[in-house]
């Protein structure tokens, strides 16, 4: 299937060259590859030489990004993969995702599968990933039977669309900076009332999971509290207790434990800040996720 890929970046060159080597040594090459960034300050010249790559320039804001970077997707592409730019793909990772669409029609957003996920655990080295795709890929066989699972949401770090099917649908520029859950508002809102995203267990990919580049910890930590409010109240995304159990009570507890264990990959301070800054927000009878450019 014709694919095409959208990678939005934010101050970290190094770490998206790696990410679109990583691309350019698929089985199954992309038509495009669209970086979305506010300036050529963010990319390598000789990322953009690569083979495929194009630019877009953006306002700051990964909804703003991947919205405009829609814009330069070429017509007759059936599938639109959004990758963050600190990922790496398993050689088979688009070729699979292209047997699957294909052999099931029906399905509109997919995933792969995280051989190892830095976003919801340790960081890992672009070396490590490397590695543990390469001893994937010695193993795979592409022949094997398609596995798959319904999932409550698309995976933003490697989320796969249908082209056709997402009509006007597009990314809540209300969620803006890091935009937290937008892949969660995006899957629901595309996939309301007919099939449900998947992960696909034949594609696989491991998640870096750096820091740098990131927006600062009172923000995210604001938006943890704020956001999924406010998708429960447009759309009603989740239930009041999913968002009591999986996002306040665990995110606030990760953080005072990261604070007591001394955790040096988040600022759990900042986060703890944000997160007492969200609930006055909302106490206060609010419910904007905008306010973090404010803070």
């Amino acid at each position: 299937m014709k694919i095409s890929i959208i990678i939005c970046t934010l101050n970290r060159p190094s770490i998206l060259h790696q990410t679109i080597m990583s691309v350019n040594r698929q089985a199954l090459a992309p038509r495009q590859i669209i970086v979305a960034s506010p300036n050529l300050d963010h990319v390598l010249q000789e990322t953009l030489a690569l083979p495929g790559v194009e630019f877009v320039q953006t306002p700051i804001g990964l909804c703003k990004q991947r919205n405009k970077a829609l814009e330069a997707v070429v017509q007759d592409t059936q599938l639109v993969a959004f990758l963050d730019d600190d990922i790496e793909l398993a050689q088979s990772y688009l070729e699979e995702m292209s047997r699957l669409f294909h052999e099931n029609p029906g399905i509109i957003i997919a995933s792969g599968r995280m051989l190892h996920d830095g976003g919801r655990g340790a960081r890992i080295s672009r070396e490590e990933a490397m590695e543990v795709c390469d001893t994937y890929d010695k193993i795979h066989n592409t022949d094997a039977p398609l596995s798959y699972k319904t999932v409550d949401s698309g995976y933003g770090c490697n989320m796969i669309v249908r082209y056709a099917s997402i009509g006007s649908c597009r990314f809540d520029e209300r969620l803006p900076l890091y935009a937290w859950l937008e892949d969660r508002d995006f899957s629901h809102r595309c996939t309301k009332g007919r099939c449900a995203p998947v992960e696909c267990e034949n594609a696989v990919a491991v998640h870096l999971g750096w820091r740098s580049g990131r927006v600062s910890g009172v923000r995210v930590g604001f938006s943890t509290v704020v956001n999924p409010v406010y998708l429960k109240r447009k759309a009603n995304t989740f239930s009041f207790s999913f968002i009591l159990v999986n996002y306040w009570l665990r995110c606030m507890i990760g953080n005072i434990l990261g604070v007591v264990t001394r955790d040096t990959e988040y600022d759990r301070v900042g986060l703890i800040k944000g997160n007492i800054i969200g609930f006055w927000h909302l106490i206060s009878g609010r419910c904007d996720p905008e306010y973090i450019l404010k803070l």
